[in-house]
């Protein structure tokens, strides 16, 4: 481990007594040093912090279970559940009773379900089979619903009354939480089916907001972060990390979170970051559990921040967070201000981590909010440079929009392009640099020449009380980029379908893009009367002779031929003695009569990223005006290689 690196340890077991500059603490009787349990949370963070230096891009999140998944357990963990959206519940009272009613014994029953451990929440409706509940339950099913005020003013009341060990007294205050009351015929027409799929839609937990709070610079309005009553709903990642930093509590006792003092959190980069989540229209919306110990409730606080883009960092005594944003440089550091000592740079980031591809995983309401992965997001101009595609999956567990997960994507593939300073040493007085900021390094012994840089971390050496930085190098012009991404969803599963239009589903799921480029890339064409050749050509018309594509491991498609006046735009009229490239799309790859098209564009005909089902046909050159025609067909498409691509006489 580099030495600068060991330094974040050192001073965080230390409790950071050295004063660091902006947002350090002023002594060692703050709320961070009164207690051990405070110091070895910090010296837990620090320990999880030091890899940043030598590796800034963060490894893959385990994936999270359904979010739909109701809990049975007898000791069950806290749910937090943060944004709007649905959830399963966490079952805490489940009986039969009511003796014999209509021939039917115990003819009622009385679950309760608590979605969240952190109420109050915004508001909460009752779902069954992911929607609200329809009218055929109506003098069958009843339900009660509180938001978990704390403490709250009454139980959650069955409509039968009656349950057992169920009174007054059970408010499950701080919960929010539904009660499901249900009442079984001797008909059995209702509930007939089995146990009914329950949920519940919401807007969920409160958060802090410290631009809403008068008592801090900048900020206006009534929240208050040790008054959660004062807190209202959000769905910006970054205020639930500032949030999930601090902690829930209730009657006084922390409830959720990693229970810091106010003085250890940045809240100003939390209030800037949330405003970057704003603008950029990023949400967050999952569950995460506790209890746990302080690696699980760190994996929680990770996972939040990847949602808006983020990662902690951990820097003069005070967590604080690094997320994806256009800077500004602050001023530029020159080698005059450097100091005795190591000095590293990393040239390149590992090939390893040099990633050109994503498949980002989300939480998809169209698909009943489980999670599912999205097409894959490839940034081809880095396909080309690395000389092959290079994909990792990731999942984004606690997002779930397809367009947010596709730019998060794509920033992680062109941050793992970035340079690296793991060990930078300055000189005394510049302990004022904060993580997150931008500056521009002019250090042209290390290859930085004029080079804008994120500071990552920043410690303090307390034998030369000189300052030591990790940066990685800021390329300003990957953010227009990356935030013009848009993702593809999976198809969407519905009830119902004809059989065509379960076939054309699964079709869809059996053939992703890169499994159909595959199949193309490896297909080949018979020609009825090769002789003649596939393609023909008079001097303002192209035939497409009738043939058989075969897809090696799924069959034979019989396509029928065509004629062709236009270029395929439609409008522009076939020129005389021009190269033509003749193709067609077929996301299927069973299209009997596709649509076939010509260019005069090589590019356009051949099979990408871009066009994943297109089928390349080959060449032809129409003839001279008033000529006899010509024939054409089977050339290789750009970028395909040598060989005798698609247009084989088996």
């Amino acid at each position: 481990m580099a030495k600068a690196l060991k330094v974040i340890g050192t001073i965080a077991a230390g409790v950071a007594l050295v004063a660091t500059g902006v947002g350090a603490f002023a002594a060692a009787g703050t709320a961070l040093a009164s207690t051990a349990a405070s110091v070895a949370t910090y010296a837990g963070l620090a320990a999880s912090v030091a890899a940043v230096g030598a590796n800034v891009l963060q490894k893959a999140p385990p994936a999270r279970g359904s979010v739909t998944q109701t809990l049975v357990a007898v000791d069950p963990p806290r749910p937090l559940v943060m944004g709007e959206g649905y959830v399963g519940g966490v079952l805490r009272y489940r009986r039969s009773y009511g003796g014999t009613v209509g021939k039917v014994p115990n003819p009622y029953r009385w679950l309760v379900e608590v979605y969240s451990g952190c109420g109050p929440i915004d508001s909460i409706t009752p779902y069954v089979a992911y929607a609200p509940i329809d009218s055929w339950y109506s003098g069958f099913l009843f339900t009660d619903t509180q938001l978990g005020a704390c403490p709250e003013a009454s139980a959650l009341t069955p409509h039968f009354s009656g349950a057992p060990g169920w009174d007054s007294n059970s408010k499950l205050s701080g919960f929010p939480a539904i009660g499901w009351n249900q009442f079984f015929d001797k008909d059995g027409n209702r509930f007939a089916s089995g146990e009914i799929v329950r949920g519940a839609y919401g807007k969920w937990t409160w958060c802090y907001d410290p631009r809403l709070d008068s008592t801090r610079s900048g900020g206006s309005g009534s929240h208050r972060l040790n008054d959660s009553d004062t807190w209202g709903w959000s769905n910006r990642a970054a205020l639930f990390a500032g949030t999930y930093a601090h902690g829930w509590y209730q009657n006084g006792e922390l409830v959720m979170g990693m229970g810091l003092p106010d003085e250890a959190i940045d809240w100003v980069a939390v209030a800037d970051w949330a405003n970057v989540c704003e603008d950029n229209g990023w949400t967050i919306f999952g569950r995460l559990f506790e209890p746990g110990d302080a690696n699980l409730r760190w994996q929680n606080l990770i996972d939040i921040c990847i949602a808006g883009g983020g990662q902690p960092v951990f820097a003069g005594g005070q967590l604080s967070f690094h997320y994806w944003a256009p800077r500004i440089s602050l001023g530029t550091i020159t080698e005059k201000a450097l100091a005795e000592g190591t000095r590293r740079i990393t040239a390149m980031k590992g090939y390893a981590q040099r990633i050109n591809a994503i498949v980002p995983k989300f939480t998809d309401p169209g698909s009943n909010w489980e999670q599912v992965a999205a097409e894959e997001v490839i940034a081809s101009a880095l396909v080309t440079e690395d000389g092959e595609k290079k994909t990792e999956e990731f999942p984004y567990n606690l997002v779930k929009d397809v367009n947010q997960a596709a730019e998060l994507a794509m920033y992680r593939i062109y941050a793992a392009r970035e340079l690296s300073v793991p060990e930078l040493p300055l000189l005394p007085g510049y302990e004022f640099i904060r993580p997150g900021e931008c500056w521009t390094f002019d250090l042209p012994d290390m290859g930085l020449e004029e080079q804008d840089c994120i500071v990552w971390t920043r410690t303090s050496d307390p034998a030369t009380f000189g300052t030591k930085l990790a940066l990685e190098t800021e390329t300003a012009a990957k953010h227009p980029f990356c935030l013009g991404q848009t993702g593809v969803a999976p198809p969407t599963p519905t009830i119902g379908l004809t059989a065509q239009e379960r076939d054309e589903l699964a079709a869809a799921a059996i053939l992703p893009p890169a499994y159909a480029q595959q199949a193309i890339s490896i297909s080949y064409v018979s020609d009825a009367d090769p002789l003649d050749g596939l393609l023909q050509a008079t001097d303002d018309e192209i035939t497409i002779e009738s043939f058989v594509r075969t897809y090696q491991g799924l069959g034979d498609v019989s396509i029928t031929g065509a004629t062709l006046t236009t270029e395929d735009d439609g409008t522009t009229a076939l020129a005389p003695e021009t190269l033509y490239h003749v193709y067609y799309d077929d996301p299927t790859l069973a299209d009997t009569t596709p649509a076939f098209k010509a260019t005069q564009t090589s590019t356009v005909a051949a099979n990408s990223n871009t066009n994943p089902y297109r089928h390349y046909l080959g060449t032809v050159t129409t003839d001279v005006t008033g000529g006899t025609g010509t024939s054409g067909g089977g050339a290789v498409p750009p970028g395909w290689g040598g060989g005798d691509w698609n247009y084989q006489i088996p």
